[in-house]
């Protein structure tokens, strides 16, 4: 079983983290154009190797966090709390 590490609770299982979503469109205001935010959304690069995703502790301290995961290899390179995470 993969583990992730919380920063609040340490390692834990991953069955206790909920995947929300590729961390590069979580938005970061609104756009001017309805089009420009159905872009960041639902057009995204589906390259391999390292990425960023948004993860939930969801059955822990509930806390957000970007995990830097290999999407190919399943390898956790680096966790972090996200913005305003907790």
């Amino acid at each position: 079983m993969q583990q992730f590490e919380c920063p609040w609770c340490g390692p834990r299982p991953q069955i206790e983290f909920t995947y929300h979503r590729d961390a590069e469109s979580v938005p970061q205001g609104w756009p001017e154009e309805e089009s420009e935010y159905l872009e960041r959304v639902f057009t995204r690069a589906n390259h391999l190797g390292f990425h960023e995703e948004l993860w939930q502790h969801s059955l822990g301290c509930r806390g957000w966090i970007v995990i830097e995961r290999d999407n190919l290899t399943h390898a956790v390179r680096a966790t972090r709390p996200a913005e305003g995470g907790k």
